[in-house]
């Protein structure tokens, strides 16, 4: 596959960018969700009649020089559900549930597989709503820092049970590009960070 060039032109570009989602399996949609815009405006940087912006293009750049590997991506969701620990995966930018463990679920009270694909920020403690605002300040979508550690309140009713005391968010790539969120609960500050 040819690496993508920030000064490719428009046409060029968009036959890089629909041969490799082609290849990759990845509908416009889902790239559109991915990357935070409408299916339309994919659709109209592959016809090459506009440019993404240059943190988009970026994105796109390191989600195609990526090398895809379903088989881990899949590794780490049953690594996820099946840990002893209190653990749950979103998607980092829209919150989105991907996969919890039993542990997580015995905390939350609830079934997880009702929660997948939903978004879990109505639940988010004043705790965390904060944790999230500081991760522009700490170049967290940049790369510049992939891990962060906080502690947050317990909340035992509505809108759902939170158990934690502290709880560290872990930020990586699935093989398809998408930014996921590993959030581990710890009764007490973690220290092997």
């Amino acid at each position: 596959m040819q690496a993508l060039s920030p000064i490719a032109p428009d046409k060029e570009f968009g036959r890089l960018l629909r041969q490799w989602r082609r290849t990759s399996d990845i509908k416009q949609a889902r790239l559109a969700d991915i990357l935070g815009v409408t299916q339309a405006t994919v659709s109209r940087w592959e016809n090459g009649t506009q440019r993404p912006a240059p943190l988009q293009h970026e994105l796109i750049r390191q989600m195609m020089t990526r090398k895809r590997n379903f088989r881990l991506d899949h590794a780490i969701k049953r690594l996820v559900t099946h840990s002893s620990q209190r653990v749950h995966l979103i998607e980092d930018r829209s919150h989105r549930l991907l996969c919890a463990s039993g542990a997580r679920a015995n905390e939350w009270q609830r079934d997880c597989s009702e929660l997948l694909g939903m978004s879990l920020w109505r639940f988010a403690t004043p705790e965390i709503a904060t944790a999230e605002k500081s991760l522009h300040d700490l170049g967290w979508h940049e790369d510049q820092t992939d891990h962060l550690t906080f502690e947050t309140s317990r909340r035992d009713g509505a809108p759902m049970r939170i158990v934690d005391s502290f709880i560290l968010w872990e930020r990586f790539f699935l093989s398809d590009g998408t930014a996921v969120r590993l959030t581990t609960g710890y009764d007490n500050a973690p220290t092997h960070i």
